[in-house]
């Protein structure tokens, strides 16, 4: 099958609820986060990852299109990390999919990150994820932040869409997409009707940022 629709961003940034509302319209199956536990895809990663930032020739020793396949051919489309850290290798590797690329307010996207990824990997024992994802998420967040998200989020976040808006792609390619707009930016994008159903609002972080509240950690 392989993606025919990159949705480029971080976390945090409606990720889960633009992977629900595609799969509405049709692309189906959506790799996402909660497909890497569900597969056992974390050591791959983990690889793709290594050889990303820590290869011989560190950022140049490219991930190729072979490899990224093997993990997402199953998928019609793609969002969330771990996938999106590899944004242009994706975009290079499908050169005929799509690229949404999410956004949101800088303050608010770095308040959800430390309310969520970055507590349930710095804060207390409860709150931390244990196993093989627990191994992924200290990959991850040494490579992208050094493992300090407070000093270094805000950096990675900039350099990030900088990276990614310096590509060459043609604008019927791409846009640039938040999902408090809804339906009607996103289906015109991808050529669809609009449903006649609400845009899906999911977060599954919901339970841990009340928990927090309640237990005087926010």
């Amino acid at each position: 099958m392989s993606p025919k629709l990159l949705i480029l961003g971080l976390p945090r940034m409606g990720t889960q609820s633009i992977a629900d509302a595609v799969e509405q319209l049709g692309y189906r199956p959506v790799y996402h986060m909660r497909d890497v536990a569900k597969n056992g895809h974390q050591e791959a990663w983990k690889r793709l990852l290594d050889k990303k930032f820590a290869g011989p020739t560190a950022s140049s020793d490219e991930v190729g299109a072979e490899e990224l396949e093997q993990i997402l051919s199953p998928y019609s489309a793609l969002a969330d990390f771990p996938a999106t850290i590899f944004a242009e290798e994706l975009i290079r590797a499908y050169p005929t999919a799509k690229v949404v690329l999410l956004v949101r307010d800088e303050d608010a996207w770095f308040k959800s990150m430390t309310e969520t990824l970055w507590y349930q990997f710095s804060g207390p024992e409860q709150a931390k994820t244990t196993g093989p994802m627990r191994s992924l998420a200290e990959t991850y967040h040494r490579y992208c932040w050094s493992s300090d998200f407070p000093k270094y989020g805000r950096e990675y976040l900039r350099d990030y869409y900088a990276r990614i808006r310096a590509m060459a792609m043609p604008g019927d390619r791409q846009m640039e997409y938040s999902v408090k707009d809804g339906w009607e930016p996103l289906c015109t994008f991808l050529g669809v009707e609009v449903p006649d159903v609400p845009f899906p609002r999911k977060d599954d972080w919901r339970e841990l940022k009340w928990r927090k509240e309640v237990d005087g950690c926010g």
